[in-house]
């Protein structure tokens, strides 16, 4: 069994800036405030750490923000109902044809491994036409703080559901910034980078993905690599 595991923005999808104005919202209902969330750069990060780095900017305590992250991640969901539907949230290129053929796959285990929330994940997965029943586990946003802790959370989550022990040694991880390689690193499973995000191949290169696309529209290819041959 091998466990596969998808990043969502720049990965899976283009969101066109939709979780960032669903998660202003939600911060300027609840703190007044969404900070410097304009200039602020997401990529890589877990909602939890954004939020909290947006609202310690403005003065707000780091408990209060920690007590408050559920109601947050609840009214990023309800705002993600009204904001999402109008931003145009497409699949990458060649998602849905790659997804088709891993489903078929009888010893795969398809997963996310997101900075999203639970929440909002698979709303931003559904306005893409992408199914989020199709990802069986999953690692979030929500779980930690620390992107580089969400692996171990996601092989823990295929265990109990599976009846398996998956490590590394069977977990590849998909993603399109340098913190998704840092990621698998920290998970010690297999890197693979993708360039259809904000980040260049060329940029991305430089922290040593096992494997590297431009994009994963060569479906053969990105098989190959995801199932180990």
């Amino acid at each position: 069994m091998r466990l596969i595991l998808f990043d969502i923005d720049g990965t899976l999808i283009r969101s066109n800036s939709a979780g960032r104005m669903a998660m202003g919202a939600a911060l300027e209902e609840l703190f007044g405030s969404c900070g410097p969330l304009d200039s602020y750069s997401m990529g890589g990060k877990t909602d939890a750490r954004i939020i909290t780095d947006l609202l310690t900017a403005v003065g707000v305590d780091a408990q209060e923000i920690s007590a408050k992250l559920p109601e947050v991640y609840a009214l990023m969901a309800e705002k993600a109902h009204i904001i999402y539907p109008g931003r145009g949230i497409v699949a990458c290129p060649g998602i849905e044809e790659l997804l088709t053929d891993l489903r078929n796959k009888a010893d795969l285990l398809l997963g996310l491994l997101t900075g999203n929330s639970q929440t909002t994940a698979p709303l931003k997965l559904h306005e893409a036409n992408i199914d989020p029943a199709q990802f069986v586990v999953g690692a979030y946003g929500s779980d930690d703080l620390d992107r580089n802790q969400l692996p171990v959370v996601a092989m823990q989550r295929a265990d109990e559901l599976t009846g398996l022990h998956l490590t590394g040694d069977n977990t590849v991880i998909i993603g399109d910034t340098p913190a998704d390689i840092l990621c698998a690193r920290a998970g010690k499973a297999t890197a693979v980078a993708v360039a259809s995000g904000w980040h260049s191949a060329k940029s991305l290169a430089r922290y040593n993905p096992d494997v590297l696309f431009e994009d994963l529209g060569d479906k053969e290819a990105v098989l190959q690599v995801l199932l180990g041959e």
